[in-house]
């Protein structure tokens, strides 16, 4: 533009029209310019402008003719444009970035613009350049934006509280359950069958467990500016518990889970475990009809743990590796079991965590899930690692 706006400026200054000749060089240069430009001399007449000009003005060139006055082609010119036209005769170079322009017709216009003077060769104004860019689509596209934004902030809110009142619901029937089993430990600890006794003990754990998950689901849905509870977290304590809250889907499937040695990280626990037990529910539930084997590992990496969930079940296709991190992508599309939301939020857990999560599979081998974690407070940024990331 600038190229264009010295070329410009340059003609303006040095054109006197002395004849036909050098008119129709000025008008054949300026309507080939690549920017919407028009020009007017010192009484506000038409002299040229761009090709351009009339691809994003509603003046139609044909009905445009050489000293056709300004304010003739455009009847309804604000009062606003009226000064600023006479401010720049008088010497200003005045910019406006997003300007309304209402029409007769009710209609309202957008325009960025910048309006100058341009000077004969003796120095004394000429008239008047006008560059300008309807920005009506934008700005239409814009508030358009800002309508959805406000319709999905208001969707949003209905959600959370729909969120919220489930979870007291949950929460309170939860507590009525763990209420009563303490009521059958207390009242018949003497009767009571030593298996019995386990079961129930099983059962209140499962409770407090599933409670932790709905207020950290909950705490991590609403999550913005502020950081999650970080602590020292024992890994193979997350995976005892998920062992056993899944126990009931482990003995169906015949599964068999090996997992030992699994370090402490720096991570939050009721995160964790929602991590774990969303990675071995889809080895489970994409296990095919051989029975699953699921081995859960962990190599110590310096600062970092890298964790690997393998399984031996239907795997996945190469094409779909990139997609599985993202929302309401299913691990296998033919397959309609499953939301596809499960590898979405282990994905967030990750993140929130600053660390990684991929994955590799062989098409009826089986899929290996793995994620990176820290064992203590951050130092040296996950990128070092070179993974093959394939994470949204």
């Amino acid at each position: 533009m600038m190229n264009s706006s010295m070329l410009l400026e340059e003609i303006c200054g040095n054109s006197h029209y002395d004849n036909n000749s050098q008119e129709k060089i000025f008008k054949n240069i300026v309507q080939q310019l690549p920017i919407p430009v028009i020009i007017f001399d010192k009484n506000l007449l038409f002299m040229a402008a761009s090709n351009r000009f009339f691809d994003e003005s509603p003046l139609k060139k044909e009905n445009v003719k050489i000293d056709d006055h300004w304010y003739k082609l455009v009847p309804d010119m604000p009062l606003k444009w009226k000064m600023i036209h006479q401010r720049c005769l008088q010497g200003e170079e005045i910019t406006c970035e997003e300007d309304p322009f209402p029409r007769e017709d009710g209609s309202t216009e957008w325009w960025k613009w910048r309006i100058k003077p341009w000077y004969l060769s003796s120095g004394e104004i000429g008239g008047i350049i006008l560059y300008v860019e309807n920005i009506t689509g934008k700005k239409e596209d814009e508030r358009s934006l800002q309508r959805n934004i406000r319709s999905l902030e208001k969707s949003n809110n209905s959600l959370s509280r729909f969120a919220h009142i489930c979870a007291h619901d949950l929460n309170q029937s939860l507590r009525t359950i763990s209420l009563y089993a303490q009521i059958i430990q207390t009242d018949y600890s003497s009767s009571l069958d030593p298996s019995l006794k386990k079961y129930m003990n099983r059962m209140i754990k499962t409770i407090e467990q599933m409670k932790n998950f709905i207020r950290s689901t909950l705490d991590f849905s609403h999550l913005k500016n502020n950081k999650i509870a970080i602590t020292n977290t024992c890994m193979l304590e997350v995976v005892n518990n998920v062992v056993m809250v899944l126990k009931k889907e482990i003995a169906q499937k015949q599964a068999l889970i090996n997992y030992k040695d699994l370090p402490p990280v720096h991570a939050n626990k009721d995160l964790m475990t929602q991590l774990v037990q969303n990675l071995i529910s889809n080895s489970l539930k994409y296990s095919g009809s051989t029975p699953p084997i699921i081995d859960i590992t962990a190599v110590d990496k310096g600062e970092w743990v890298l964790f690997a969930v393998k399984d031996n079940g239907m795997g996945i296709e190469k094409r779909y590796l990139k997609k599985i991190f993202c929302e309401h992508t299913r691990l296998n599309p033919d397959d309609q079991k499953g939301t596809g939301v499960g590898l979405t939020y282990c994905n967030k857990i990750i993140k929130e965590h600053a660390g990684k999560i991929w994955a590799s599979s062989t098409l009826n081998k089986g899929t290996t899930i793995f994620f990176l974690l820290s064992k203590e407070k951050i130092k040296t940024p996950v990128e070092k690692y070179s993974t093959k990331s394939h994470s949204c």
